[in-house]
């Protein structure tokens, strides 16, 4: 029976352990789960044998002395509390201009305004007939004091 491809994250994972273990921060479990993955895998082996050799050429190099002084870049540091109060300030300038649009785009200078329509907020719990009631009432208002009835409507 042939032995099934190896996947690919199991390598990455061995050779991200390889690093780990030249610099002295593998954990035994780690170790022992590095050290099976290596006795069946080639090409890890060779690998990790070239980060090994690598790393000890590099430590033993002589150190090159600096020929100029290493300067970094001066960043400004913006506090916390003033990106918020930036980050806010931004959100009532954008919901103002907003809220001006919307309103110049929906005034209609010949139309008559509409009358609003009644809703009645119900809550979950209430029976049916809580809510006929509710609805029989916004009807009378609407009605003035007489209730629709479906044969008005020519139904």
């Amino acid at each position: 029976m042939a032995r099934p491809a190896r996947s690919g994250q199991l390598c990455d994972r061995a050779r991200e352990w390889a690093s780990l273990r030249v610099d002295g921060e593998l954990s035994e479990l780690e170790s022992a789960l590095l050290d099976a993955h290596l006795k069946r895998c080639g090409d890890c082996r060779t690998f990790v044998d070239d980060v090994a050799g690598l790393t000890r050429a590099l430590r033993a190099a002589e150190l090159e002395p600096l020929t100029a002084p290493v300067v970094l870049p001066r960043r400004t540091r913006v506090s916390l509390r003033t990106a918020q109060m930036s980050a806010a300030a931004a959100a009532v300038v954008a919901a103002a201009g907003l809220g001006s649009l919307f309103g110049v785009l929906r005034s209609d200078s010949g139309v008559q305004p509409r009358t609003p329509k009644l809703g009645t907020v119900v809550a979950f719990d209430e029976s049916a007939n809580s809510m006929r009631a509710l609805r029989r009432e916004a009807l009378i208002v609407q009605g003035q004091g007489r209730i629709p009835r479906n044969r008005d409507a020519g139904v």
